[in-house]
């Protein structure tokens, strides 16, 4: 509706401004010259002829037309010219119109003198070159009719406008309806659960902001695709992860109905699997909390140094069963701040995974330093495991990825996706990445304290 009011206010304005022009041109065209110079040659000879009388007139015509002006003509009641010059009967019959019109006599003047005669004075459009004119008896005094004709409004124009300003305007709303409907198609599927609806190609070769609506969209239903299918993987993992203690839960009980007298043994693993449902619930309520931000971080001042012996520490009973040894190189003492409980979780998760996940008799290294350019700390935990499948480094950080190698190991896959919502929640970033020519890193950068 805006459009087309819009359309209808410009079209009847370029209407009006070429009625104008029009006009304008009409005037211009009648026979008559209208410009300044001509007008100020009509006030010269009405002077000269109403002072100066007919000889005055007729001396200052022939002075003109020794002079590069414009001539003026001087036709008296008679129809003869004073210079007996010719001239058209279109202009006569214009200036004799002129000089009865009140806004147009000073293009053309009729000056009566006190003998009886009159002089129409103006100048021709065509004062350098016109032909012979009728005779005297042939000139008809002007009739007002064909000046009005040509005044009248122009309405075809005007109707021309209308139609194609409304052809123009259908065709812009439908330019700007069609990728909008298509939009709205698109919203439409996607709230009843289809996220595979892209509209991206649907808008064509459209560069505008519909069209970055149109990919926008697109991204949106695929990062939502990418969600859903994630808690769909999620759930898949919490089941498959509650169903084994279960299962094992479920098959103690049975033994301990044909077996009673050990009864002692099968409650202890019966403890044991409750434990590791206990711990898994655990862990997954954490890393919920983490990546809901419902877990408020709070920060104090703590020392990095002696944050890294007690993670070490703890974990070197778990190193020497398997015969390992832990190397860390700290260059100097560093303060962070950060909420410590969290904190040494998420390195000890890096540690005891290096623990699990590298050979017997082997080494890990474990790395502090500190980038003055970027103002981070750097904790690099190396292992001389076989690695993770170079496919697989991008979502080693996800709940339940363990990777190929690790399928057969312990665990639930879930500590080193809490490092990842732990140092994020600290400002800081985790990578994994596999060594050459063996073993495998997870580094982790955090913003250092300047005290």
């Amino acid at each position: 509706m805006f459009l087309l009011v819009a359309q209808l206010t410009a079209v009847i304005g370029v209407s009006v401004a070429i009625w104008l022009q029009h006009r304008h041109e009409d005037l211009q065209n009648t026979g008559v010259e209208t410009s300044p110079s001509a007008r100020s040659l009509v006030e010269a000879a009405a002077s000269t002829l109403q002072f100066g009388g007919i000889d005055g007139l007729k001396n200052l015509l022939q002075n003109w037309q020794k002079r590069p002006v414009l001539q003026l003509l001087a036709i008296d009641n008679n129809g003869k010219e004073l210079l007996n010059r010719s001239y058209k009967k279109t202009s006569f019959d214009v200036a004799m119109a002129l000089a009865e019109d009140d806004m147009h006599q000073r293009h053309a003047k009729q000056i009566k003198l006190s003998n009886g005669q009159s002089f129409l004075l103006f100048v021709p459009d065509d004062s350098r070159s016109y032909s012979l004119a009728p005779r005297p008896a042939e000139i008809k005094l002007y009739k007002g009719a064909s000046r009005k004709a040509s005044g009248r409004f122009p309405l075809m124009p005007v109707l021309g406008g209308i139609v194609v300003s409304l052809i123009f305007a259908a065709l812009l709303a439908w330019y700007f309806s069609k990728p909008i409907n298509i939009l709205r198609t698109a919203f439409e599927q996607a709230s009843h659960g289809k996220l595979d609806v892209r509209v991206a190609n649907a808008m064509g070769g459209r560069r505008d902001e519909l069209s970055d609506l149109g990919h926008d969209f697109d991204a949106m239903a695929s990062r939502l695709e990418s969600l859903l299918q994630s808690q769909t993987k999620l759930l898949h993992h919490i089941s498959h992860e509650l169903r084994s203690p279960l299962a094992r839960i479920q098959m103690a009980l049975g033994l301990v109905r044909q077996s009673p007298q050990k009864i002692a043994e099968f409650l202890d693993r019966i403890t044991l699997e409750a434990n590791r449902m206990d711990g898994l619930v655990g862990e997954l309520l954490t890393l919920s909390r983490l990546e809901s931000g419902a877990v408020q971080i709070k920060k104090e001042t703590l020392a990095l140094n002696q944050l890294m012996h007690s993670i070490i520490e703890d974990a070197q009973f778990e190193a020497a069963s398997k015969n390992m040894k832990l190397c860390m190189s700290l260059d100097n003492d560093y303060t962070l701040h950060g909420q410590p409980d969290l904190l040494y979780r998420a390195i000890e998760n890096v540690v005891r995974n290096a623990i699990k996940y590298g050979p017997n008799d082997s080494e890990i290294n474990i790395a502090c330093s500190k980038s003055i350019e970027n103002q981070q700390i750097y904790i690099a935990v190396t292992d001389q495991g076989d690695g993770v499948d170079t496919l697989e480094l991008e979502d080693i950080f996800k709940p339940f990825i363990r990777g190929n190698s690790g399928s057969q190991t312990v665990g639930h896959g879930v500590g080193l996706a809490i490092t990842k919502q732990v140092i994020e929640a600290h400002g800081g970033h985790a990578l994994a990445k596999n060594t050459i020519p063996q073993g495998f890193c997870v580094e982790i950068s955090l913003p250092y304290s300047v005290t």
